[in-house]
């Protein structure tokens, strides 16, 4: 429910930066249409603001034309793929058409994908990620650790030296510093080097290019003294002194974005102590001007940007989390601000993302709360495109217990084409951490939460192909343990049953085969170390020790039950997927009693008189006596059948009975009934259908 003003909504996750790894192939989702830039101004930054068409393909695929959707694009604007300029269609201000190459989309792996407005003014957007990879139905994670400073609590990613790969920037909250992990490239990180902030508890890093030289810069929060704290990149991965600037008071989230279209990067910060938002307008050297202070709802603390009425101009978005709500400050495109309009949402709101969720051209957000106590962790509220909302739809997957620094993002983890949500859940005591993930259905709504293990009390998530294979992982810092948690994609495995049933077989017979297929979900190739069986259960398959991206083979499992009575085993599929072994649980009921025929069918039977008999012959094929309980016929049907036996209590073993059995139909129509056995021989009961029509 709105209580105060105008509203409009945010853009981009406050982490989703020229560098960071907050956006991917379909994030930060907005309106197509801005506005044009009077004569004779600066060119403002542009911003990628909605997803790439098409915003993954498989490797190996033909050339293609790739639509860009944002703002501030203009005549000159240029795509670059990985750094390097593509040849660019300028369409509108609000998209660029750019000719991707066969050599660009070869081999799996992730493109960074820009748009670079020309001089004067001009600038880089935002990274967004184009996944050269193949869809998978879901995703595993390998986790592993990496020392930081002490207790840290926010990161971003970005290539900062450089090489292609990319690094971490991790703010160290107890020592006033920022830990620089650069990559190898391969998913693993160097030792960190840290660099002090000169402010005091450090709360949140963004990385962007803040004086145009073409070097990733860092601004970093410093909640504890008030300001923000900007470190120049050298372009290597070292960074200059701190310059501080003062911002609004006590705990903070801070984001980026060109609010006054001049063509240079400005500042924002939430401010939880006066209950407002600094706006530090840049001055293109890396410098910032005096912040100017804009009132939110009560204790603003998550933050977000993005235009969510479609004028061109960026707005902000705060979460407020003694008010129960969310601000929307519409922005007026000269770096000032209309009054906040106050909207309703779950519980302590802690972690605000924006992107569109549904695929209609709108920017959505998702606000992660607390939800300790069994309360919705998560709202989904859909964008109507004019800065308003609709209802919010809750799930419960949240933050867990109450903590001011959870942060959450939004990613094509599947590179299926539709964002998921990952966001970290921790308890307040520290005791335990994870990530969940939620899969996104291209609707706005969401499956249940995967989840992944994490270092102690996780504080925020952040997304990036740290090893290069087209899959977005995440890294996640951990407050209590003074460690980055990197949780690597793994080849994937999907496999067509995960169980098999095979009812009812004569001891020592083999079954018909059943076939289970698996299939390598991953972008590249799945080696398969083996396939086994266990139990009384065979396997052959012709996977081979390898599979390649995309394919699949079969495993054929039979059933050899070696006695009577239920027999269980599995088939195991080792490899080198994140989840491996993969098991196929299998079971089946050795039984000593054949019955022969299975089914018998009388064919048409005049009403009220009594057919032949036909004989169902009972074998005990095991080497002693078979107790038999009891012979009838039973179903819908049942008086309709009439059964007559010589079998007795007992059959001794390698002999066999007769069962006859007549219809009498009482009426015209399908007659159906079952000519049930109950012995000792290992399955309990078997069955043999009976079939016949009355006619007059």
């Amino acid at each position: 429910m709105k209580t105060n003003s105008t509203s409009r909504s945010p853009f981009f996750n406050p982490r989703v930066l020229v560098g960071s790894t907050l956006c991917s192939a379909g994030i930060l989702l907005a309106s197509a249409e801005l506005y044009t830039l009077p004569t004779g101004t600066v060119n403002p930054v542009p911003l990628i603001n909605q997803p790439l068409v098409p915003d993954a393909v498989a490797p190996g695929g033909a050339e293609f034309t790739l639509t860009v959707n944002g703002t501030s694009f203009v005549s000159g604007s240029l795509v670059s793929w990985n750094g390097s300029a593509r040849a660019t269609t300028f369409v509108s201000s609000s998209q660029l058409a750019a000719s991707i190459l066969l050599s660009d989309i070869a081999t799996a792996g992730t493109a960074s994908v820009t748009v670079v407005n020309p001089s004067p003014g001009g600038g880089t957007s935002n990274v967004v990620f184009f996944l050269i990879t193949i869809p998978a139905s879901s995703i595993a994670l390998n986790r592993s650790d990496y020392a930081t400073g002490l207790t840290p609590t926010s990161l971003a990613t970005a290539d900062l030296n450089r090489d292609g790969r990319l690094d971490l920037a991790v703010v160290d909250y107890g020592e006033g510093k920022v830990s620089i992990l650069l990559g190898n490239g391969d998913g693993t990180f160097q030792a960190h080097v840290d660099y002090a902030t000169g402010g005091f508890t450090p709360s949140t890093v963004v990385v962007r290019d803040l004086n145009g030289d073409g070097r990733f810069d860092l601004a970093v929060r410093n909640q504890g003294s008030n300001t923000v704290s900007v470190l120049l990149g050298n372009g290597d991965g070292t960074f200059q002194n701190p310059v501080m600037f003062p911002t609004g008071p006590y705990k903070s989230r801070l984001a980026v974005g060109d609010f006054n279209g001049d063509g240079v990067l400005d500042l924002v910060t939430t401010n939880n102590g006066n209950n407002t938002i600094s706006i530090l307008l840049g001055n293109g050297d890396g410098t910032f001007q005096s912040h100017v202070d804009y009132a939110t709802g009560s204790s603003p603390l998550s933050l977000a940007v993005g235009d969510f009425n479609r004028d061109g101009m960026l707005d902000v978005v705060t979460g407020n989390i003694v008010a129960n709500t969310f601000s929307i400050l519409l922005g007026n495109g000269d770096g000032t601000f209309q009054n906040h309009g106050d909207y309703s949402t779950i519980r302590n709101p802690q972690s605000v993302v924006t992107a569109d969720f549904n695929g209609d051209g709108k920017l959505d957000l998702a606000i992660f709360s607390e939800n300790r106590k069994g309360t919705a962790g998560l709202s989904i509220l859909l964008g109507n495109g004019d800065g308003t909302f609709q209802s919010f739809a809750s799930y419960p997957d949240g933050c867990g217990s109450l903590d001011l620094e959870c942060t959450a993002t939004a990613d094509d983890l599947n590179g299926d084409g539709k964002l998921d949500l990952a966001v970290r859940n921790a308890e307040l005591d520290g005791a335990k951490g994870n990530v969940l993930v939620l899969l996104g259905n291209g609707d706005g709504t969401f499956q249940s939460a995967l989840t992944f293990e994490t270092g102690l009390k996780p504080e925020q998530v952040v997304a990036g192909d740290f090893n290069g294979d087209g899959r977005l992982d995440l890294a996640v810092p951990n407050f209590n343990d003074n460690t980055v948690s990197v949780l690597l994609q793994g080849t994937t495995v999907a496999l067509s049953d995960i169980s098999l049933g095979f009812g009812l077989q004569l001891v020592d017979t083999i079954s018909t085969a059943k076939v289970v297929t698996l299939t390598n979900t991953g972008p590249t190739t799945l080696n398969v170390s083996s396939i086994t069986s266990s139990g009384d259960f065979l396997q052959e398959n012709n996977c081979g020790s390898a599979v390649p991206a995309g394919a699949s083979c079969t495993i054929r499992i039979a059933f050899r039950p070696s006695a009577k009575g239920a027999r269980t085993g599995a088939v195991t599929i080792t490899d080198d997927a994140a989840d491996s072994p993969q098991t196929v649980a299998l079971m089946g009921t050795g039984t000593v009693v054949q019955l022969t025929p299975m089914n018998v069918n009388f064919g048409n039977q005049r009403v009220g008189t009594t057919s032949p008999p036909r004989t169902v012959t009972l074998t005990n094929t095991g080497s002693t006596s078979l107790s038999i309980h009891g012979i009838a016929v039973t179903g819908v049907n049942f008086g309709d059948f009439v059964e007559t036996t010589t079998c007795g209590s007992s059959l001794p073993a390698h002999t066999s009975c007769a069962i006859q059995v007549r219809f009498l139909p009482a009426a015209t129509g399908a007659r159906e009934a079952s000519l049930r056995v109950r012995d000792d021989g290992g399955g309990g009961t078997q069955d043999v259908e009976l079939r016949g029509t009355g006619i007059l």
